[in-house]
C-alpha cells in the first residue's frame, strides 16, 4: 500500500484553495478566494502521471460507471472508500494502478468541467450585478438633478423614483449577498475532488 505524503494536507484540512496558484484576478471576479480556472492533477494526486490519458477512462465501462457515480453531488462520499476498495480488489495486479489512475483521471476531468461551469456562472452573475449597479448609479444622478428642479413635474418624478429606488436597492443588496453563496460552490467541488483523490490513491501499490 503506497504511503501518500504531505499532499494529503492539501485535500483535507488545509484545503485546495491554499495550494493553488492564483491567476491574474479579473476585474469581474467577486469572490474573496483566488481564481484558479482548473485544479491541476499534481495538487491532489501523488500517483502515476495522467498525462496522455485524455478520455481513455471513458472507454473503460467499469471506470466510467464509477466516475459518473462519484462526481454526482448527491453521492455520499463516505461510501467512496469501500467502493474503491472493492474495485481495486477485482483488478489484475499488473493493471490495478493503471485502472485506479484512469479512475482518478476521469474524476479530475469531470469535476474540473463542473467546477468551470460554476466559475463561469459566478462571473456572469457578477457582470450582471455590475450592470445593475451602473444603472442604479445613473438613476441616482438623475434624482440629484431632480432635487434641484422645483417644478411640480420634477418633484413628482423624484417621488416616484425614490419609491422605486427603495425596491431596486433592496433587490440589489439581496443579489449582492447571494454572491457569497455562489462563491462557495466551486469550493464544494474542490472538496469532493480532494476526498475522491485520497480514496483512490490509498489503494495504489
Amino acid at each position: 500500500m503506497k504511503k501518500i505524503g504531505c499532499f494529503l494536507c492539501l485535500i483535507t484540512g488545509c484545503g485546495l484553495a491554499q495550494a493553488l496558484v492564483a491567476e491574474d484576478r479579473p476585474p469581474d471576479w467577486p469572490c474573496e478566494q483566488i481564481l484558479v480556472k482548473e485544479v491541476p492533477a499534481a495538487v491532489v494526486w501523488a500517483g502515476p502521471s495522467i498525462d496522455g490519458l485524455g478520455d481513455a477512462w471513458e472507454k473503460d465501462k467499469a471506470v466510467k460507471k464509477l466516475v459518473e457515480q462519484f462526481v454526482s453531488p448527491y453521492y455520499d462520499l463516505d461510501a467512496a472508500d469501500a467502493v474503491v476498495a472493492d474495485f481495486s480488489s477485482k483488478q489484475d495486479p499488473s493493471q490495478k494502478d493503471h485502472k485506479l489512475t484512469l479512475l482518478f483521471a476521469g474524476v479530475l476531468q469531470t469535476l474540473n468541467e463542473e467546477r468551470k461551469k460554476k466559475l463561469d456562472g459566478i462571473i456572469r452573475y457578477a457582470r450582471g450585478q455590475a450592470a445593475r449597479a451602473n444603472k442604479l448609479s445613473g438613476e441616482l444622478d438623475e434624482m440629484v438633478q431632480l432635487q434641484e428642479d422645483p417644478s411640480q413635474a420634477a418633484q413628482e418624478r423624484l417621488a416616484l423614483m425614490q419609491k422605486e429606488m427603495e425596491i431596486k436597492q433592496r433587490m440589489f443588496d439581496e443579489r449582492e449577498d447571494f454572491i457569497q453563496h455562489l462563491c462557495t460552490r466551486p469550493m464544494v467541488v474542490e472538496e469532493r475532488l480532494g476526498v475522491l483523490a485520497r480514496s483512490i490513491a490509498y489503494y495504489l501499490d
